[in-house]
């Protein structure tokens, strides 16, 4: 049986190719999220066939397998990854994958993971605001357009300690506001890894300078061929309408011919979960949780 190795920036080439030939519908078993979170997750993973086979041991929760990357139909992959771990459980498994597991192991417990689901959006609607759903979006774009004076700049190396500076009174706010700081800390290590890997990662980033300073930026990349994925995105929140900015012109700038826009999961945090909401997505990424034993 294979070996587990530890996730490096020297396995995207393969984990890019089997995700061409195996397209992606979620957020989680991207590269760049596997790569970025890595420290956190421990993620770990070992080749069986036409699958690509991850594990990971987090810091502050229990160990889990993702589901089969590649070729999800193969049970042996399956059931590799349930031997291998002495509490079987699988995290962030899409519902195509769920579908097959129900047919091929009917023993196994599936548990949907509403707070895991990817919320996907039409990126037409994000780039024109257009339509009567768009109407309170575009009203806060009009806003932060007609009052604060901007600009929009592609991002490169020379913005990244002004990008972090954002995320420390981004994070500092949050803090204020009563969220947890040990999770911020991971997001913000995550965050660091994104930029500090970011011509190596191939993705694409967008700034917005609100008179001179950086106030909000987003990046993210091709999920698969018609979806874009959104890694980060953030903001000063004291500035109307500077998300709507960011989100929208992103969008437009890199991915304009992109049919839709993954931006991820809300984590069961009520604030996110209401502004993702508020952008009307067109459908989810269902997520569930399965555990070959029948039991949690």
């Amino acid at each position: 049986m294979p070996s587990f190795t530890p996730l490096s920036l020297n396995d995207r080439a393969m984990f890019i190719e089997y995700e061409k030939k195996y397209p992606l519908s979620a957020s989680d078993c991207n590269f760049t999220n596997l790569f970025i979170w890595r420290h956190y997750y421990n993620f770990t993973w070992a080749r069986l066939g036409d699958s690509l086979c991850v594990m990971a041991d987090p810091k502050e929760a229990k160990p889990f397998c993702l589901p089969p990357l590649g070729d999800y139909k193969s049970p042996e992959a399956w059931d590799f990854l349930a031997d291998c771990m002495e509490s079987p459980f699988f995290s962030r498994v899409p519902e195509n994958c769920k579908d097959f597991i129900s047919q091929e192991r009917p023993g196994w417990l599936i548990v949907p993971d509403r707070d895991n689901d990817d919320y996907v959006y039409s990126n037409n609607k994000l780039i024109t605001l257009s339509g009567r759903i768009m109407h309170q979006k575009k009203n806060h774009y009009n806003y932060f357009r007609n009052n604060y004076p901007h600009e929009f700049a592609r991002i490169t190396s020379e913005l990244f300690p002004e990008l972090m500076s954002l995320d420390d009174r981004w994070m500092d706010n949050k803090v204020e506001q009563g969220s947890s700081s040990s999770h911020l800390i991971m997001e913000k290590a995550a965050i660091s890894e994104l930029l500090n890997n970011f011509e190596e990662l191939e993705v694409s980033g967008l700034a917005v300078k609100v008179n001179g300073r950086i106030e909000g930026f987003s990046i993210g990349e091709m999920l698969n061929e018609d979806t874009i994925v959104v890694h980060v995105e953030k903001g000063n929140p004291d500035i109307r309408g500077i998300y709507v900015a960011v989100f929208s012109n992103f969008c437009g700038m890199f991915f304009p011919d992109a049919q839709y826009v993954n931006r991820e999961q809300d984590l069961g945090l009520p604030g996110l979960r209401n502004s993702k909401l508020s952008l009307k997505p067109v459908h989810f990424v269902n997520k569930f949780n399965l555990f070959p034993k029948g039991e949690i």
